[in-house]
C-alpha cells in the first residue's frame, strides 16, 4: 500500500503533466474567428497563392503577442514554413525559432492568440495570418529537421539543445491586399480566408 507521500507525489506530477499536456495543445484549440468583420475572399484559390507568393519572397515577420497588462507586443522573426505541406491550414503554419529566455514564452503561456504579419512596400501588399501558438522544446522535433543546420544552430544558440525552443504557429485565417486583390474601397478591409 502507498504511503500518503507517495500518493501525494504522483497527484503532484499528474497534474504537472496535465498543465504540459495542455500548454502544448493551447495552440491548436479552435479560435473564435470573427466572421461578421471578414471580407470573405470570392476566389480562396487566388488569395492563399498570392499570399503564399508574398511569404515566399518576404519570409520575415512581425510576430505580435500580448503581454500580461493586454498590450501588443512586436519583434521581427524568420517565419519558416513546410516543404510540403498537406492541407491550406498547413501551407500558412508558421514555425518560429526562438530562445527559452524570451519575453514572448511568458506572453504565449498566458495567451496563445498571435499574428503574423508580412509585409512588401514595392508591390503595395501584405498578408496577416491570425493563429495560436504551440511551444516545442524538443529539439528533435520532427518538424524542426525541415528548418536548422548546424550553422544557424551554432549562431543562434550556443547552448543548444538547452536554451532551444520552436514555435508553432497554426492559422484560423488569413487576410490579404495586393494586386488582384485590393482591399474594399469603402471599409478598407482586406480580403481573408478562414481556414477549417
Amino acid at each position: 500500500m502507498r504511503s500518503r507521500a507517495a500518493l501525494a507525489s504522483t497527484f503532484v506530477l499528474l497534474i504537472a503533466c496535465s498543465a504540459e499536456r495542455d500548454a502544448q495543445t493551447r495552440g491548436t484549440q479552435p479560435a473564435t474567428v470573427p466572421k461578421a468583420e471578414l471580407l470573405l475572399a470570392s476566389d480562396t484559390a487566388l488569395l492563399l497563392d498570392s499570399a503564399d507568393a508574398l511569404l515566399a519572397r518576404h519570409p520575415s515577420a512581425g510576430l505580435v503577442t500580448v503581454d500580461a497588462s493586454g498590450r501588443p507586443r512586436i519583434r521581427s522573426v524568420g517565419a519558416f514554413r513546410l516543404a510540403r505541406p498537406a492541407t491550406p491550414r498547413d501551407r500558412f503554419t508558421v514555425f518560429v525559432l526562438t530562445r527559452r529566455s524570451t519575453r514572448k514564452l511568458e506572453q504565449l503561456a498566458q495567451n496563445p492568440a498571435v499574428t503574423l504579419y508580412f509585409d512588401e512596400d514595392d508591390r503595395t501588399s501584405y498578408a496577416s495570418i491570425m493563429g495560436r501558438a504551440t511551444i516545442h522544446r524538443d529539439p528533435i522535433h520532427p518538424r524542426l529537421q525541415e528548418f536548422l543546420d548546424s550553422a544557424t544552430i551554432r549562431f543562434f544558440w550556443p547552448d543548444y539543445p538547452r536554451d532551444f525552443v520552436m514555435l508553432e504557429i497554426t492559422p484560423d485565417w488569413i487576410e490579404f491586399m495586393g494586386p488582384g486583390l485590393w482591399n474594399d474601397p469603402d471599409n478598407w478591409r482586406p480580403h481573408a480566408v478562414i481556414f477549417p
